[in-house]
């Protein structure tokens, strides 16, 4: 699935991770790994920045950084 297809306040399953291993790790530092349930936020357009909710934590990410994320919605 496209990352931009998931609209806010809709839930999704992470089912890939692309990347650099350091990007890999971040995302696993902060609690994203494959089978994660994350819920999109409301994210600005003009702030290039996507906010994810991850186990009752909010996070943001680039938009670069949030397009290497592969979702299934749910």
């Amino acid at each position: 699935m496209q990352t931009t297809q998931l609209q806010e306040g809709e839930r999704a399953i992470i089912t890939g991770l692309q990347g650099s291993v350091s990007f890999r790790n971040y995302m696993l530092a902060n609690g994203i790994a494959l089978g994660t349930i994350v819920t999109k936020n409301y994210s600005p357009a003009f702030s290039k920045l996507t906010n994810l909710t991850v186990n009752g934590k909010m996070l943001s990410l680039k938009n670069a950084d949030y397009e290497m994320i592969e979702l299934v919605k749910i």
